[in-house]
C-alpha cells in the first residue's frame, strides 16, 4: 500500500483498551473508565469507515502487502462479534465489510498472522503440556510440578483483549496454531475456555487426524475438553458444555477405527464420566446445565448405537 502512515494510524487506534479484559461489574464501578471507553468505542465505528475507504481506494489485491493484509484482518475481526462488550451493530458490519474485501487467506497470510501476531501476544505463558516449536505433546509437563499454576498466574496473553477472535495447511502452520488454542481451552475462565472450544470445533472440520495423533495431541485435546465438563457456575456454562461435548464426540470419531473397541469405550467415557458422572452428579441445581447436556445426548447414542442400552436405567 503506498501509504502506509494512514494504515498504521487507523489500526493502532483499533487496538481495544485492555480494561475490556476485566469484569463487567469492576468496569461499571468506575465512571470514568465507562466515559473512556464509550468514548473510545464510538471512535472505532468511524475508524472502521475511514478503513473500509481506505481499502476501496486499493482495488488491486497486489498493492496490499502480506504484512498489510495480515495487521488488517487482526485488527478487524475482534469486531465481527457484535455480542462483545467493545463492539456495535455499526462496527460489527463495517468490519464484516472489510474482511469480505479481502481474498481467502493463503498460506504466507495465516504463516504472517499466526508468527507476528498471534504467537507473540502467547509467548511470555507456554501451554505446559506442549512444545510450542513443533506444536507437540510433551512427555512430562515443562517446569516441573508448579508449572500449572505459572501457567494461570502469568497470563499477560489476556491484555491482547481480542486476541481469542483470531482463529489448509495444518502440517505447516501446526506448531503456531495449537499452543495459542491449548492456552485459551486450559484457561481457568469459562469464557476463554469456550472460545478455545470453538476453535477446536472449527478445526477439527479439516484438521488430518494423522497429524493429530503423531503429535500426540487427540489425546490433550479430549483430556482438556472433559475439563470443560466440570465448570457449571458462568452465564456461559451451557455453551461451554454444548462445545466440548461436541468437539470430543467429533475428535474421537475422527481419530478412532468405526466400530472398534477404542472408540466404543472413549464415547461411552464421556457419556458415563463425563455427562452422567459429573454433570448430572453435581449440577442438579443448574437447569440451563442440565439441558445443555441433555441436548448433547442424542448424537452419543447413535453414535453408540446398540450399546448405549447399558445407560437406560440412568437417573438424575
Amino acid at each position: 500500500m503506498s501509504s502506509p502512515a494512514p494504515l498504521n494510524d487507523l489500526l493502532q487506534r483499533l487496538q481495544i483498551p485492555s480494561e475490556y479484559a476485566y469484569d463487567t461489574e469492576e468496569i461499571q464501578a468506575k465512571t470514568q473508565a465507562i466515559e473512556k471507553l464509550n468514548a473510545w468505542k464510538a471512535d472505532a465505528s468511524k475508524v472502521l469507515r475511514e478503513l473500509r475507504v481506505l481499502l476501496a481506494q486499493h482495488t488491486d489485491a497486489s498493492q496490499v502487502s502480506t504484512a498489510e493484509k495480515a495487521s488488517i484482518i487482526c485488527a478487524t475481526v475482534p469486531f465481527e462479534d457484535e455480542k462483545e462488550e467493545w463492539n456495535s451493530s455499526e462496527s460489527s458490519r463495517l468490519a464484516a465489510e472489510i474482511l469480505r474485501e479481502i481474498s481467502p487467506p493463503t498460506v504466507p497470510l495465516l504463516n504472517e498472522i499466526l508468527s507476528h501476531h498471534v504467537k507473540p501476544m502467547f509467548r511470555s505463558n507456554p501451554h505446559p503440556s506442549l512444545n510450542t516449536s513443533t506444536g507437540r505433546k510433551l512427555n512430562r509437563p515443562a517446569g516441573g510440578p508448579m508449572a500449572s499454576q505459572d501457567f494461570y498466574e502469568s497470563q499477560t496473553w489476556k491484555r491482547h483483549v481480542g486476541a481469542p477472535a483470531i482463529t489448509k495447511d495444518y502440517d505447516r502452520l501446526w506448531h503456531l496454531v495449537i499452543p495459542p488454542t491449548m492456552t485459551m481451552l486450559d484457561d481457568y475462565q469459562v469464557p476463554y475456555k469456550l472460545k478455545g472450544a470453538k476453535i477446536i470445533l472449527e478445526m477439527l472440520e479439516r484438521v488430518p487426524k494423522d497429524l493429530l495423533k503423531r503429535t500426540g495431541i487427540d489425546g490433550l485435546i479430549l483430556q482438556s475438553l472433559n475439563n470443560c465438563l466440570g465448570h457449571f457456575n458462568h452465564e456461559d456454562s451451557p455453551d461451554l458444555i454444548r462445545s466440548a461435548i461436541s468437539a470430543s464426540l467429533r475428535l474421537i470419531l475422527l481419530t478412532t477405527v468405526p466400530g472398534s473397541a477404542t472408540q466404543f469405550d472413549q464415547i461411552c467415557t464421556l457419556l458415563g464420566e463425563g455427562i452422567i458422572g459429573t454433570i448430572w452428579l453435581y449440577s442438579s441445581a443448574k437447569l440451563a446445565v442440565i439441558e445443555a447436556s441433555i441436548d448433547s445426548v442424542p448424537p452419543l447414542i447413535r453414535a453408540l448405537g446398540l450399546g448405549s442400552s447399558r445407560y437406560l436405567k440412568v437417573e438424575f
